[in-house]
């Protein structure tokens, strides 16, 4: 079964603060982020993509909480 969000949330800040060099563990947090952010907008930029094949900007754009049909369209092109 797979882990729920926040377990590997959790598994990976447990990593994190294991780290003894706070100076290691700074870098090593900014890195994860760095990944995270360009993982999460590859994931989004797919779901984008998938709705458009299912609605029109203005509706994916409502899916994808309410931004504007051209932000969302942004999204799909990884802007």
């Amino acid at each position: 079964m797979t882990e729920s969000p926040e377990a590997t949330v959790d598994v990976l800040v447990t990593q994190l603060d294991d780290i003894a060099d706070p100076a290691e563990r700074f870098q090593a947090t900014r890195d994860v982020e760095k990944h995270f952010d360009a993982a999460v907008k590859v994931i989004r930029q797919r779901i984008a993509l998938q709705l458009k094949d299912q609605m029109t900007w203005r509706q994916v754009g409502e899916v994808m909480g309410g931004v504007s049909a051209q932000r969302a369209e942004q999204v799909s092109r990884g802007a």
